[in-house]
């Protein structure tokens, strides 16, 4: 094989071995400082990093404090409130019954300066005893009465005496009261006597018939409509 010829001449540097041991020593040293350089700004930065991540959870801590005594105020303001609130129904509860019971007051007032006024002066002028009035109820199969006997405040003398009550339908007798002795009484210007008797329901045909036998023989009777008709009118 032939070779060609050159007029080129290369020329190659010998390097020692003690530069080569150098440059290596360098290299691995500037690898070293390079390596701290980056470690240390790790550190830096991480330490940096930590402060500012204290710093907010600071601030976090801080804010939620601030929440927490905020929620404690609302907490006792709406307690506050809610007592208000009470006070004023209290109140406009106690209101609303007070006036309620006033109403309730001046009719019942209302009713018994009609009666004491029939005691004081009665329009028929009668000078002995009367019966005023009678109210029934009906509940089930029970008939609950109250009568009101009256003598004019004018006269002093005590009425003494017995009543008895009769329910009728029509002619027929539906119950009466007391069931066996007639009730005594005793008053100078009023009596109320109530009680129950067993019948059944009230017919249009109901009637209560109401006896007052006056000690010495008197004896006063009156009649009063007792009808379903007239208890729902």
């Amino acid at each position: 094989m032939l070779r060609k010829s050159t007029n080129q001449i290369s020329i190659k540097p010998k390097v020692s071995a003690g530069v080569k041991l150098a440059i290596l020593m360098a290299s691995s040293i500037v690898l070293v400082l390079a390596l701290y350089l980056t470690y240390d700004a790790g550190i830096n930065s991480g330490n940096q990093q930590l402060v500012q991540d204290h710093e907010m959870i600071e601030r976090l801590n801080e804010t939620i404090l601030n929440l927490e005594t905020d929620i404690t105020t609302s907490q006792q303001e709406l307690i506050v409130a809610q007592r208000h609130q009470q006070i004023q129904e209290e109140a406009y509860k106690q209101i609303s019954s007070a006036y309620s019971g006033a109403e309730k007051k001046n009719r019942y007032l209302g009713s018994r300066l009609d009666f004491y006024r029939s005691i004081i002066s009665p329009e028929d002028g009668q000078a002995g005893p009367s019966i005023q009035s009678a109210e029934v109820t009906q509940n089930g199969e029970n008939i609950s009465f109250e009568v009101v006997l009256v003598q004019a405040i004018k006269h002093k003398h005590q009425i003494r005496g017995n009543i008895k009550i009769d329910i009728y339908d029509g002619q027929k007798l539906l119950g009466k009261w007391p069931t066996t002795n007639a009730r005594n009484i005793n008053f100078q210007y009023f009596q109320q006597i109530s009680g129950v008797i067993e019948a059944t329901q009230l017919s249009d045909n109901a009637r209560m018939r109401v006896e007052l036998q006056i000690q010495g023989g008197e004896k006063i009777e009156r009649w009063f409509d007792i009808s379903a008709k007239s208890n729902n009118a």
